[in-house]
């Protein structure tokens, strides 16, 4: 005979439910962002793999608030313990991870629900507004010059470059030059190297640097209104840059969790968007295959 509070454990697991609710959905993505892409200390590793297996044994337990709390608390210390080198991306999952905790900790399914919808709106507009002012104040974004180092050197932009015909000799000798610039048998003056480059990539950098940009200045700004076309509007520009920035970006992480947001944003009043959402968890997954080696190789 199966008890009342197994058959809550196995609620959650019931794979004929397929309308999870909102809270379900964002527990389980934060999961997954905790123990892969989140941070890389130690503590919280363990933390996350021990609350996987928990939630694996008892399902009922991840809307325990003290596994959120141990969590939020793990992540917390190592993130302080290293805040010096921390990127962006780590404070904004511990954040999340105690509005995770405070949405678990009421309680209250809508109550909850509405804690993640107005905490993910608010990460949306002052992630992308804040990061749109940090570039547009920097005079190397500005000048296109950051995005054209990564398309000549950043190892991850190489399947990126080579599709937009970025010759492969002007890219090695880029990297000889930056090679060569840390080298301690070499001195340079001011401790700077002329890059080669070609007009070209400069070219390909500024298209970059706008679309980059003006879309996170768009999603920001739309999400702000609160209004229902703009944030159809917003659904579709944060879909869409979800959807193009992290084929040639390999950085899971943050498009897990700007994901999250977008999510949380649109499960009810959109759910449309929500189902794009889902599909976009999957496309991150599957971007990470090694397709870029094969595109590169053939």
């Amino acid at each position: 005979m199966i008890t009342a509070e197994l058959k809550n454990d196995l609620h959650g697991l019931n794979p004929l439910r397929w309308n999870p609710t909102l809270l379900e959905v964002v527990l389980a993505a934060t999961m997954v962002l905790s123990l892969s892409w989140a941070l890389k200390a130690t503590l919280v590793v363990i933390a996350s793999q021990a609350a996987i297996f928990a939630f694996l044994i008892r399902p009922a337990l991840i809307r325990n608030p003290l596994l959120w709390f141990g969590l939020a608390a793990i992540a917390t210390a190592s993130l302080i313990w290293v805040w010096t080198i921390a990127d962006n991306r780590e404070w904004l999952f511990v954040y999340w991870l105690w509005v995770v905790f405070l949405a678990v900790a009421v309680r209250d399914e809508p109550l909850a629900e509405r804690i993640l919808r107005s905490s993910a709106r608010f990460f949306i507009v002052f992630v992308f507004l804040t990061a749109a002012l940090q570039k547009a104040s920097s005079p190397s974004y500005m000048s296109g010059e950051m995005f054209e180092i990564k398309l000549l050197n950043d190892s991850r932009f190489v399947t990126f470059s080579q599709l937009l015909d970025v010759g492969v000799s002007i890219s090695v000798a880029a990297k000889i030059a930056f090679a060569q610039l840390k080298s301690p048998l070499l001195e340079f003056i001011d401790n700077s190297v002329l890059v080669p480059s070609t007009d070209w990539v400069h070219t390909l950098a500024i298209w970059i640097m706008w679309y980059d940009l003006l879309i996170q200045i768009a999603i920001g700004a739309l999400f702000a209104f609160r209004r229902q076309l703009t944030d159809i509007l917003g659904h579709f520009c944060l879909l869409f840059f979800i959807f193009t920035t992290y084929i040639p970006a390999s950085v899971p992480g943050f498009g897990w969790t700007i994901t999250i947001y977008g999510f949380a944003t649109s499960k009810d009043k959109f759910p449309r968007f929500a189902a794009a959402y889902a599909v976009a968890f999957v496309a991150i997954l599957l971007y990470q295959l090694p397709w870029r080696q094969w595109v590169t190789y053939w």
